[in-house]
């Protein structure tokens, strides 16, 4: 029972879209919107769909997807993400942007995830946009921690209670 609101938003793809938030992050309700295996791309077209619900914060996470794509360039992925912002931050909601997370034992994808959070901090740094590192606890010299994962990609149930920690921590901050 939503009553047309929600203080928080999980906005992205498959990381997203698999986790359990409203028993996870402490504030509720959370609304989720997540999609496997959307690019950011795809998920400009629906950032829209959080502004009815009026909330106060909407945490993104994407743009893993768009590195399989023919056309993937760190700029596209990041004006993707510009224009999602642009949409929040027009119907006065904060957006908050989370790096992108690593996966286990592949290092090509994880030196382009490096290039993207690096365009994205740039980013949030210049546009006062708070930026969580919600991977930082979860790597080690394989990248993502085999412990942590279900198919060297997607979180499992602790990486998620590492992500929640950190959502529950910037909340608290505030």
């Amino acid at each position: 029972n939503w009553n047309n609101s929600a203080e928080i938003v999980m906005f992205g793809d498959s990381h997203t879209a698999n986790g359990k938030w409203n028993s996870t992050i402490n504030q509720n309700p959370v609304l989720k919107l997540g999609w496997g295996g959307y690019t950011s791309e795809m998920l400009v077209d629906k950032i829209s769909l959080s502004v009815p619900f009026k909330p106060k914060y909407v945490f993104i996470l994407c743009g893993g997807n768009d590195i399989y794509q023919d056309s993937f360039t760190v700029e596209n992925t990041l004006n993707n993400l510009k224009l999602m912002a642009d949409t929040l931050k027009n119907s006065s909601i904060t957006p908050v942007f989370q790096k992108l997370l690593y996966q286990h034992k592949n290092p090509k994808f994880n030196t382009t995830i490096d290039s993207i959070n690096n365009a994205l901090t740039n980013y949030c740094l210049k546009e006062q946009i708070d930026l969580l590192d919600i991977g930082k606890d979860m790597y080690d010299s394989t990248g993502l921690k085999a412990s942590l994962t279900i198919d060297n990609l997607h979180l499992n149930k602790k990486g998620y209670a590492i992500w929640s920690k950190a959502i529950n921590n910037y909340l608290n901050s505030y």
